[in-house]
């Protein structure tokens, strides 16, 4: 054999076989990969094991809907679907099911599966957390690690320790808006930086004994809809600032606490392997790309797979209508998504999307209620099927029928701020105050845009008004308007001031006030009962946080409450400016 053909043999014979997909089945998830039996195997071996210790922590809940992991095996595969460069993991959530997807290659592969697990986790808890302390806790257990009988928490990332010797650290408290379009997250320039930052802290409030006793607290805060800001130091007895300091020090003196617990041994864990066909594969990659809203490469795999011709079973027609109804060509949609229930389709996506489409041409609602129930009865666990039949059943005069399918949905999905609104207005009719008052709470803690956070501040103005009398006298052009059941709550003191800010509390809120250069505290128990003086003040919104400096004269009653760290209670105010 000559040299040169010697070497093309050898080159040939180290070059990776193509890819096959692997489609593996534990109890628990769904796994689909082409990197391997092996690397599918220990995947799902570390996710049954995060599933069966994570359930505790953080109010965390089982994950109602089915799981299933992608793991490729190629960074080029895996590129078509991360939100960003630097990302090697991603949870999704659905409709029908969550998806975790990661580069296989990464080298931290397990360690990515238990952080975007926990995203998923937390994304069906109640309480919506500070993004911080989510990225914190995603990071905190994603080294979670067996030491024969016992699961070890809190192994010390390194690249964070490394991270946050060597760069500035950021200051500003990361409260309120914080997300990755915020001016402390930076792609580029600290991203790592903010998930190093927000490790360090959480593994200091979880492992440090100042902070760990108190953590149940804070965690209890959040879930009763104190502002993130407030339910820090209210818990935690600190300010963000001191903490940060004590977290430097924490940091610097690298004695990272690890808690070992009990677990017994890894029961085997039954996965059922068998391959995947191509187009299966393919269809499977659709379906995720579709869910992140990927409408063109989608549409450029579906046309290969028109091209081979693997379009024909009842999950290719499928994504093909889920792909029409994407790009807005309904009619199209909607025949293809018959002919996916024609041909057996599983999904109740199937009949979901088609009670949309036959809702938006002004279908009769008892047909688009048929299309729903078929939906649920397919799968219970369908949030927005749930939700459109609540909110049918409300529109058309049967309010105690919807609070099922409303109850359901929020169950399933507690951060959709539609759901909760819609509830909460259901309540309200019902004249099931104390929950309605929750549920409106709840639209504005989930809310995500602007006009979702409207929606619950008009949810909270109206079940601020039914918790006053029933009847009020009508009394109009009147600077003041008192209920029969506001009278006789006059303060003893009055304090003119200016406010500076508002700490929401629940249902409750209290004020900050600057007099004569020093800050007062102040309490409202229930807002809706604080007499508003003017008619300018009648249309003020109690939004939380700081506020544009107004000056007000505030009648209050004296009561010292140190916990709530006020001097009174707040029965009347009267805005000066």
């Amino acid at each position: 054999m000559s040299l040169t053909r010697a070497i093309a043999v050898a080159l040939v014979a180290t070059l990776p076989a193509a890819a096959a997909w692997l489609r593996l089945t534990s109890p628990n998830f769904e796994l689909l990969t082409d990197a391997g039996e092996k690397q599918g195997r220990d995947a799902l071996i570390r996710l049954e094991r995060i599933r069966s210790v994570f359930g505790g922590a953080a109010g965390a809940k089982p994950v109602p809907l089915p799981v299933r992991v992608f793991v490729f095996r190629s960074e080029r595969a895996f590129r078509a679907f991360r939100p960003n460069e630097s990302t090697t993991g991603f949870f999704q959530g659905g409709p029908e099911r969550n998806y975790i997807a990661m580069h296989g290659g990464s080298g931290e592969t397990l360690r990515v599966i238990h952080h975007e697990y926990v995203h998923m986790v937390l994304n069906h808890s109640a309480a919506s957390l500070p993004q911080w302390f989510e990225e914190g806790l995603a990071e905190f257990y994603s080294t979670i690690d067996k030491r024969g009988d016992n699961v070890v928490i809190g192994v010390p990332v390194e690249n964070h320790i490394r991270t946050l010797l060597l760069a500035p650290w950021i200051d500003a408290a990361p409260f309120g808006a914080v997300n990755k379009r915020s001016p402390l997250y930076n792609e580029r320039d600290t991203a790592g930086l903010f998930y190093a930052q927000s490790w360090a802290m959480v593994h200091m409030l979880n492992m440090s004994p100042p902070y760990r006793r108190v953590l149940p607290r804070f965690a209890e805060l959040l879930e009763k809809g104190y502002p993130a800001e407030l339910a820090f130091q209210e818990a935690f007895g600190v300010s963000w600032e001191n903490a940060l300091t004590d977290c430097k020090s924490y940091v610097r003196a690298r004695r990272f606490t690890v808690a070992q617990v009990f677990h017994g041994s890894d029961a085997p864990v039954e996965t059922e392997v068998t391959p995947l066909p191509e187009a299966d594969a393919a269809l499977a990659q659709v379906e995720l790309l579709l869910a992140l809203g990927r409408d063109e490469p989608a549409e450029k795999m579906i046309g290969d797979l028109r091209k081979s011709g693997g379009l024909d079973s009842a999950d290719g027609l499928l994504a093909q209508g889920l792909l029409a109804l994407h790009r807005k060509r309904s009619a199209e949609a909607e025949n293809l998504l018959r002919q996916a229930r024609e041909k057996g389709s599983r999904r109740a996506d199937a009949w979901f999307e088609s009670a949309t489409l036959a809702r938006e041409r002004g279908a009769p609602r008892d047909e688009v209620r048929v299309l729903l129930r078929e939906t649920v009865g397919r799968n219970p666990k369908h949030a927005e099927a749930q939700f459109l039949l609540g909110l049918m059943e409300s529109q058309d005069g049967r309010v105690r029928e919807s609070i099922g399918p409303l109850e359901q949905a929020v169950r399933i999905l507690p951060r959709q701020s539609y759901f909760w609104h819609a509830l909460a207005l259901a309540y309200h009719q019902l004249r099931r105050t104390d929950d309605a008052r929750l549920a409106a709470r709840r639209a504005a803690e989930s809310a995500a845009t602007q006009e979702q956070l409207d929606m619950a501040r008009a949810a909270l103005r109206m079940v601020g008004e039914a918790s006053g009398p029933a009847a009020r006298p009508a009394r109009p052009k009147q600077d003041v308007i008192v209920p029969p059941a506001w009278t006789n709550r006059q303060g003893d003191s009055l304090v003119t001031g200016v406010l500076e800010h508002i700490d929401c509390m629940g249902t409750s809120a209290r004020f900050q006030i600057r007099v004569n250069g020093q800050r007062m505290m102040l309490f409202i128990d229930k807002p809706g009962e604080v007499l508003l003086k003017t008619a300018s003040a009648v249309t003020f919104d109690f939004a939380c946080g700081t506020q544009r400096p107004r000056r007000v004269s505030i009648d209050y009653s004296k009561r010292a409450d140190a916990a709530r760290k006020t001097e009174g209670d707040i029965r009347a105010i009267e805005f000066l400016d």
